[in-house]
């Protein structure tokens, strides 16, 4: 029994610490801002990569990757010419408006002005299947919680309560990179041997100025933009769309399909609406996303 009993001792006190970590004197994770939640067009490379579209001080748009393993927001020399940075010294600019195609804004982005040799290894053989302008890291992804679902085409940011520690830009010659930076420009070269190149054209979006929400039956309007080309349609909050273009539609993930994927600015699409106990067709022309 005494034996019994100093094992038990033992045993509570080495839980001791894990319930002081688990409880109120635990590191406080960031909170989302509920209030706030947008949904981020996406698509994958040929290696997988996530790629993005956004504006730079309402300049663009321009394809970025998203990359988890960079620690800043790379913009590549010629976009940034183009978008008007002006970089110091050390090759630092700071972005006025970044915007993010889906409604992420980021106000006063530092960025590194530096074309990385991941981008001109990618650009040189085409392996995104357009030009890839800039990375986005760490110093902007980690502001947000971010829901990645394969299966659809747009991807959920939700605002963090959070700002990550400053970093320093290690781009540049001899930046610690062990002469990596000559890996992108062999494969620049190799791919104009291969006549593999990037496609440069963006092309942009329908954009249908509606956001839904998958119902009991069929995907429902939660809002609606009064003058976006559904609003101006005709199509208000609480109808339920059945139908896209003659296709049945059960949730949201259908009519992204349809939208998102194929549809092209001043492309006109009939939707199929139920309004109470009325069905209504109602002609609908996109207008360009971001």
């Amino acid at each position: 029994m005494r034996r019994t009993s100093w094992c038990a001792g033992l045993m509570a006190l080495c839980l001791v610490p894990l319930a002081r970590t688990s409880g109120a004197d635990a590191p406080a994770l960031p909170k989302p801002h509920r209030a706030q939640e947008f949904e981020v067009p996406y698509r994958l490379t040929i290696p997988k990569h996530i790629l993005v579209r956004a504006k730079i001080n309402g300049k663009g748009p321009y394809n970025f990757i998203l990359d988890t393993g960079a620690p800043l927001l790379h913009v590549a020399v010629p976009v940034a010419k183009r978008a008007g940075l002006k970089a110091d010294a050390k090759k630092w600019a700071t972005i006025e408006r970044f915007e993010i195609e889906g409604g992420v804004v980021v106000t006063n982005a530092k960025a590194h002005v530096e074309t990385p040799f991941q981008l001109e290894g990618m650009n040189g053989l085409g392996l995104a299947g357009v030009e890839v302008h800039g990375m986005i890291g760490y110093s902007v992804l980690a502001k947000y919680r971010m829901t990645i679902d394969f299966t659809r085409d747009k991807m959920k940011w939700v605002p963090l309560d959070y700002k990550p520690q400053p970093l320093v830009g290690l781009g540049g010659k001899g930046g610690g990179q062990g002469g990596l930076e000559a890996i992108g420009g062999m494969m620049k070269v190799l791919g104009a041997l291969m006549g593999k190149k990037a496609e440069p054209i963006v092309v942009m979006r329908g954009f249908l100025g509606a956001t839904l929400a998958d119902g009991d039956e069929y995907p429902m309007v939660k809002s609606v933009l009064a003058t976006g080309p559904a609003g101006s349609a005709g199509v208000r909050v609480g109808d339920k769309i059945s139908r896209v273009a003659g296709r049945g539609v059960y949730n949201t993930a259908d009519v992204g399909k349809a939208l998102a994927r194929e549809a092209r600015p001043g492309q006109t699409f009939k939707l199929t609406v139920i309004r109470g106990a009325e069905t209504k067709e109602i002609d609908v022309k996109l207008g360009e996303g971001l």
